[in-house]
C-alpha cells in the first residue's frame, strides 16, 4: 500500500561502489534543494532546475522543473512533464506515485478526464496507490460519474477506514446518487473521523438538508463556516445556510 511516498530517493540510482553512493548522495542533496527553491520561489526555482538539466540534472531536474511549473499555476505542463519522466521511470512503484502526481495536477488544471486516464496508468502500476485511488474518485465525481467514485471510495476505505477526507468525499457522491441514508452515514462517520474537518461538517449539513432536518443542517453549515473562515467550503457553507427556508 502506497501512502504518498517521496519521490527524489526513487530517482536516484542505487550504487555499490563509494563513489557512486556519494554522487547519488549529492543528487538527492541537489534535488532536495532545487525542490525547496521550486516551491518557496517558483520563477527561481525554474530557472534552477533547466540550469541543472542543461548540466546534467537528468529526471530529477525535470521533475524539479515540473514543480515550479506547478507553483507558477502551469498545471498542465507540469502534468505533461510529469508523465514524460514517469514513462522513462524503471521503479514500478515510483512511476505509479508519478503518475498520480500527473494526474492530481491535471485536476488542478480542471481537466479530470486527463486525470483519469493517469490515475488508471498509475493504478494499473500499483492497484492500492492511496493518492491514485483518491485522485480517480474526484476525477469521477468531477465527471459525474458517482458509482465510480463510489467504488473507488470503498477500496480506498477498506485500505484506510476513518480517512475523514474520504469519507465526506464518498457521503458527496452518495448524495449526489439520491442514497440519502448513505450519505448521512458516511458524513456522520467523516465527523467523528476528524472533528475539525469543515468539510466533513459541511457534507453532514448536506445530509441533514436532504433528509428534511433544516435545523441540524443549518448548525453544522454553521460550524463548517467558523472552522473555514472565508474559505472555500466556509463561503458554500454560508451559501447554503442563508439559502435554507
Amino acid at each position: 500500500m502506497t501512502l504518498r511516498r517521496p519521490f527524489a530517493p526513487c530517482m536516484i540510482a542505487l550504487a555499490i561502489s563509494i563513489a557512486a553512493a556519494q554522487a547519488a548522495a549529492q543528487t538527492v542533496t541537489r534535488y532536495d534543494d532545487c525542490i525547496a527553491l521550486a516551491q518557496a520561489t517558483p520563477a527561481s526555482g525554474l530557472s534552477a532546475a533547466d540550469t541543472w538539466y542543461a548540466s546534467g540534472g537528468g529526471d530529477a531536474a525535470r521533475h524539479c522543473r515540473a514543480i515550479a511549473l506547478a507553483a507558477l499555476g502551469s498545471f498542465a505542463e507540469a502534468s505533461r512533464t510529469i508523465e514524460q519522466v514517469a514513462q522513462g521511470t524503471g521503479d514500478i512503484g515510483a512511476r505509479a506515485d508519478l503518475f498520480a502526481q500527473a494526474g492530481g495536477f491535471q485536476m488542478a488544471a480542471s481537466d479530470p478526464f486527463s486525470a483519469r486516464r493517469l490515475f488508471d496508468q498509475a493504478l494499473t502500476l500499483e492497484p492500492e496507490n492511496f493518492d491514485a485511488l483518491d485522485g480517480r474518485a474526484r476525477a469521477a465525481a468531477a465527471q459525474r460519474d458517482f458509482a465510480g467514485a463510489i467504488t473507488d471510495l470503498n477500496r480506498l476505505l477498506w485500505m484506510v477506514p476513518n480517512d475523514a477526507e474520504a469519507l465526506a468525499l464518498r457521503a458527496a457522491a452518495r448524495r449526489q446518487s439520491g442514497d440519502r441514508a448513505g450519505a448521512l452515514a458516511d458524513a456522520e462517520a467523516a465527523v467523528g473521523a476528524d472533528p475539525g474537518s469543515a468539510v466533513a461538517y459541511f457534507e453532514r449539513g448536506a445530509a441533514k438538508a436532504m433528509n428534511g432536518d433544516r435545523d441540524g443542517a443549518r448548525a453544522d453549515w454553521q460550524h463548517a463556516e467558523q472552522l473555514d473562515p472565508g474559505g472555500e467550503t466556509g463561503q458554500l457553507a454560508a451559501t447554503n445556510r442563508l439559502r435554507l427556508p
